[in-house]
């Protein structure tokens, strides 16, 4: 039957098309999040105990509405992750250690993405605690934030690896993107120096740590997302050495 494996009304790349757009809308999510908790700029690590929970018994109400909308963020990036390994399996050769690696970085980054906003909210849930208690856990979410750069590298790995991997002729992404995103990654190492300082460029509210990491992560994903969405409307082309139908072309002798 005609359209029997089309849903009614629905596209055949529908489902990928959103998918490439959760990425932005991620962004929106997340950073919708951060500025309403009043975490921009993010709070000093050489805040004391006593600064640390004045700040969250002044925005209590801000900070319990803005880890909720953060937690929530976990949806659409599940489905941009899921939605780049889909695509790079489209790409003749790819290993499936490729997609899987891709994938589960993704989900690896978006659990130390959510987790932050639940200890936040923990934070904020009971301010009569001991001021040191307080300080404690606003310390676990932003090392906890700060410090996932790990689950974005192995992303990167893995998909730029397979961009390179597509030698056709009419790539599925364009093969200087694997150049870029790989090259914006190296801006989120400087955050691992977070753990040995409170404050200078690679402190948590660092420029390095922080700032420049955001820029780079946030044009990393826009740029993905923009190619991830055309690569959606692209028709298969065939491998080297095979046809439309995927079967070897052998060659004359």
């Amino acid at each position: 039957m005609k359209g029997y494996n089309q849903p009614l009304f629905v596209p055949r790349n529908a489902f990928e098309k959103i998918g490439a757009l959760c990425g932005p809308f991620f962004m929106l999510v997340f950073f919708i999040g951060w500025p309403s908790a009043h975490f921009i700029p993010p709070l000093a690590p050489t805040l004391t105990a006593d600064q640390v929970t004045t700040h969250y018994r002044n925005h209590e109400s801000a900070i319990k509405a803005a880890a909720g909308l953060m937690t929530l963020s976990a949806f659409p990036y599940i489905f941009w992750v899921a939605t780049i390994s889909g695509q790079m399996s489209r790409i003749p050769g790819v290993p499936k250690t490729a997609i899987y690696a891709q994938f589960l970085g993704g989900l690896y980054t978006t659990l130390f993405l959510t987790l932050p906003a639940y200890f936040m909210a923990i934070t904020a849930y009971r301010l009569d605690r001991p001021r040191e208690l307080t300080q404690l856990m606003n310390d676990i979410s932003w090392i906890l934030m700060m410090s996932n750069f790990p689950g974005f590298v192995i992303q990167d790995i893995a998909f730029s690896y397979s961009v390179l991997l597509d030698r056709r002729p009419r790539t599925l992404f364009p093969r200087w993107l694997a150049y870029v995103s790989t090259s914006l990654t190296l801006f989120y190492w400087p955050a691992f120096g977070l753990f040995y300082v409170k404050d200078g460029v690679v402190a948590w509210n660092g420029a390095l740590s922080f700032w420049v990491a955001a820029v780079a992560g946030g044009l990393n994903m826009i740029t993905i997302s923009f190619y991830l969405y055309k690569a959606t409307a692209k028709d298969d082309e065939p491998g080297e050495g095979e046809s439309l139908s995927g079967t070897k072309v052998s060659s004359a002798g």
